[in-house]
């Protein structure tokens, strides 16, 4: 088996893994992880066939892992261990000791095997939302930015603005900022793929108990349509706000960690992940 890096044209063959396991995953997703690093994501091949990926996100002090899939003919064959191996290793090269991921729960026991410890279910969620104008919500804009990168960066733990100007630039009207007395204090942003709308990131610096201010505004966009949102379980709060507005659980993965224990990415201020590929 030969590893190279992950290119372009890799994304077809990127998406029909992700189609065969059921994930919405969209080729903005896989561009999006190219740009945020061309270094970190693979394709593993067997006699010049592409047969299995994995992906990462590494951020300042924690990198995600994400994405690993083979191929069905070619499992049991240890190229998932294998590229495990590598891309933990790629990670660790740059310096990075701290390694999450949200594990399906076929791929655990693997995970588990490689030093990654289970911390916390990775909900899935699907509900409607009945829209709402709030008096303190507003359609994100571009000078926003420079704010919302400085508080998330402290929220989730890491910059992450290459990721956060991607979903705005791509989604505007899906992208809306809390602001009280003048002040920034939550946004959040989503997108959306044919019939799907993905609710994500959704952060809130502070006044955590106007974070409904935001999904039901949020809620205006999308004509009451299936919402999709992932949520970690340790945000109490997050999961509350959800059920009330009849969220039901989907499915659910397990956020593991490898390496150093920290906080990054499992703040109480964290209302949805971005995806699974990034926390």
């Amino acid at each position: 088996m030969h590893i190279r890096k992950m290119i372009d044209q890799d994304l077809d063959f990127a998406l029909q893994l992700t189609s065969s396991e059921g994930w919405s995953s969209t080729r903005l997703d896989f561009e999006e992880l190219l740009q945020f690093d061309p270094d970190g994501c693979y394709i593993a091949e067997v006699d010049g066939k592409p047969v299995a990926m994995v992906c990462s996100s590494p951020y300042d002090g924690f990198g995600f892992i994400s994405n690993l899939i083979v191929d069905r003919e070619y499992r049991c064959k240890q190229y998932g261990t294998i590229l495990m191996n590598h891309i933990i290793d790629y990670l660790e090269n740059r310096g990075i000791r701290t390694q999450l991921l949200d594990g399906v729960i076929k791929a655990v026991p693997l995970y588990e095997r490689l030093g990654f410890v289970k911390k916390h279910r990775s909900m899935r969620l699907e509900g409607t939302v009945k829209p709402k104008e709030s008096l303190y919500v507003r359609h994100m804009i571009s000078n926003d930015l420079e704010v919302i990168d400085r508080f998330d960066t402290d929220c989730f733990g890491a910059p992450r603005e290459k990721f956060l100007h991607s979903r705005f630039r791509h989604f505007p009207t899906l992208a809306k900022v809390l602001e009280v007395h003048g002040e920034i204090i939550g946004y959040i942003m989503g997108s959306e793929s044919g019939d799907i709308i993905r609710i994500g990131p959704w952060v809130m610096r502070k006044n955590l108990d106007l974070a409904e201010e935001l999904l039901t505004e949020f809620a205006i966009e999308v004509e009451e349509k299936t919402l999709k949102i992932g949520v970690v379980e340790n945000n109490v709060r997050a999961l509350g706000l959800l059920q009330k507005h009849q969220f039901k659980e989907v499915g659910y993965s397990w956020r593991m960690l490898r390496g150093i224990e920290g906080d990054g990415s499992l703040s109480d201020h964290l209302y949805a992940i971005c995806c699974a590929a990034r926390g």
